[in-house]
């Protein structure tokens, strides 16, 4: 069952590439069968027909090699690579222009669709590039048609052309600012919800959601995830003793020291209180253990100066660490393991972590440590 959501998400991904190469392939051939013949077959050609037809079909053979490009190219590679085609069809689109009679044929609309679809998907300054590029191509290509009579030439007819491009242009410029201003706060909206605002680490809804998904990604892998579960040690008298203000300052500052000794991969939670969730994959239960107990030492090492530096304390760290699917192959009830062991780490005397398998063992050790102190 799980292999086949993984696949379904893989599928689904595919789908949305060849969406977007099926696209491509549909603007290319619309405009090369039904508006560029649109206009050839309706001008009067100052030039060997011939040239023309000829034209015609090499321009059918490139777009043929093109849309084989999109076809066999992978689709992540499509929208990255195919910008200098953008590039060829508008000198390709000016060459017609130029067979046509240049500033007599109205076949530079044709620019105005390509500026439009290459800048629907590239930023401002790829838009602004290409229409610098398509206006100057479009002067040059209309003005050697004109060589001859460049002093009857209307100029303000070429002018108001490259105008209309940069209307065009601008107008997908503020289109793409909108939609990346609306993405932005789309982004900052979906972080906040997820975030929890004193420590700057996921909140406990975003755990929800990540669970499956790394118990997912566990299974298809084959490599465990650690779940690691910190509680601060009487926290409820350090904030009863010194204030809710400071309580929150240590929350910032365990946060902190978490986020310092984990890796970017690892995810850090604040479960609730002063209760924190670090999910850590692909590594095993001892290499874990041992950054659990480095995250415990570097809080007890804090020196808190409350008030004035006479007021000084020490904080620590309790943590209980299972493993998904060594302890249980539901995700929850190992949530449920992680928390045992941190409630036997409380019980056995504090500032200590330890694993859902060492739950009992540990107890017996300091028995016998206990033992052993007083027979001597």
């Amino acid at each position: 069952m799980i292999n086949d959501i993984i696949k379904e998400s893989i599928k689904e991904k595919k789908q949305k590439l060849a969406k977007f190469k099926r696209n491509m392939l549909y603007f290319r051939w619309t405009i090369l069968i039904f508006i560029i013949p649109a206009f050839l077959f309706n001008s009067e050609f100052t030039i060997s027909k011939n040239l023309v037809y000829l034209t015609l079909l090499l321009t059918i053979l490139y777009n043929v090699l093109i849309s084989l490009l999109i076809v066999f190219k992978k689709p992540e590679r499509v929208k990255k690579d195919i910008g200098i085609v953008f590039y060829i069809d508008v000198l390709l689109v000016c060459f017609i222009s130029y067979i046509l009679g240049g500033i007599e044929s109205d076949i530079f609309v044709v620019l105005f669709f390509i500026i439009a679809y290459y800048g629907m998907s590239r930023d401002i300054t790829s838009i602004v590039n290409i229409t610098v590029f398509t206006i100057s191509m479009y002067s040059i290509f209309t003005l050697v048609v004109e060589r001859d009579r460049l002093n009857e030439f209307n100029y303000w007819r070429l002018i108001s052309r490259n105008l209309f491009m940069l209307i065009t242009a601008y107008g997908i410029s503020l289109l793409i600012t909108e939609v990346k201003k609306y993405d932005e706060m789309h982004k900052r909206e979906f972080k906040l919800a997820r975030t929890d605002k004193l420590t700057g680490l996921a909140n406990r809804h975003y755990l929800d959601q990540k669970l499956e998904e790394e118990a997912l990604y566990a299974d298809y892998t084959g490599k465990p995830l650690n779940i690691l579960m910190f509680d601060i040690d009487n926290f409820k008298k350090f904030n009863d003793t010194y204030g809710h203000m400071w309580g929150d300052k240590l929350l910032s500052i365990f946060g902190e020291i978490v986020m310092q000794n984990i890796r970017k991969t690892d995810i850090p939670f604040r479960y609730g209180g002063e209760e924190f969730i670090v999910l850590i994959s692909d590594l095993d239960i001892s290499t874990v253990k041992g950054i659990g107990d480095r995250i415990r030492n570097q809080l007890e090492k804090q020196n808190f100066n409350i008030g004035d530096e006479n007021t000084k304390c020490k904080v620590t760290v309790s943590c209980g660490i299972a493993q998904y699917p060594t302890h249980s192959k539901d995700i929850k009830e190992v949530i449920d393991c992680a928390d045992k062991a941190l409630y036997y780490a409380k019980e056995i005397g504090k500032n200590i972590v330890v694993t859902y398998d060492e739950i009992g063992k540990l107890k017996e050790t300091v028995q016998i440590d206990i033992d052993t102190y007083l027979s001597n």
